[in-house]
């Protein structure tokens, strides 16, 4: 099932998108990607880049400053990534962190009617 106003499917299962892991130590690899995501945080709309993923997570680039502040820690947000050779996949997330160089998400999961 698609969120509200999208036409992606929501993941059911966000740890999935994160993709091949590279060697770290870490619980969970990070993925270095530049992949675009469409970042919805109540009604902000915002089309930004990946830094990186984890099965847990995105960290997101901002190379300016957001027009209208910056996001809060645990404000609940809506991301949809595009991954370049698959459709895209939305997931449920919050605001984990906020760095000078843009948001970190923590991934919570898909929207109640899409379970």
């Amino acid at each position: 099932m698609a969120a509200p106003g999208w036409d992606t499917p929501l993941v059911h299962d966000p740890h999935r998108i994160a993709g091949p892991r590279s060697p770290e130590h870490r619980r969970h690899t990070r993925v270095v990607t530049s992949w675009p995501v469409t970042v919805r945080t109540g009604d902000r709309l915002l089309r930004l880049q990946t830094l990186n993923l984890s099965a847990l997570g995105a960290k997101v680039c901002l190379q300016h400053p957001l027009p209208s502040g910056r996001l809060e820690v645990g404000q609940p947000a809506l991301l949809r990534l595009e991954p370049p050779d698959g459709p895209p996949v939305e997931v449920e997330a919050i605001v984990w962190r906020t760095d000078d160089d843009g948001p970190a998400f923590f991934f919570i999961g898909t929207t109640p009617s899409a379970a």
